[in-house]
């Protein structure tokens, strides 16, 4: 449960880095049966920012989920949405 809440801190961090108002980000661990959802949520101005041109941002923190989530022997699904 450590290596949940250690992805959980570093995509929040990266999250926060990327946006105009990191106090409108969530990130939202959710366990379910052999599979976990992270919910991505910030403000609609900062929509745009987190998926990127042609969804490049959000795609980089697909890779980098899944790469953490491979070293934790995890499955883990990335939603973005906005709040």
């Amino acid at each position: 449960m450590d290596k949940l809440k250690d992805i959980t801190d570093t995509v929040r961090t990266n999250v926060k880095l990327m946006v105009d108002r990191p106090e409108d980000v969530t990130v939202e661990c959710s366990p379910l049966a052999g599979a976990v959802t992270l919910h991505i949520a910030v403000s609609s101005a900062d929509l745009g920012k987190i998926i990127g041109k042609q969804g490049r941002n959000a795609r980089a923190l697909r890779v980098l989920v899944r790469a953490m989530a491979m070293a934790a022997n995890e499955r883990i699904s990335l939603y973005i949405k906005e709040q």
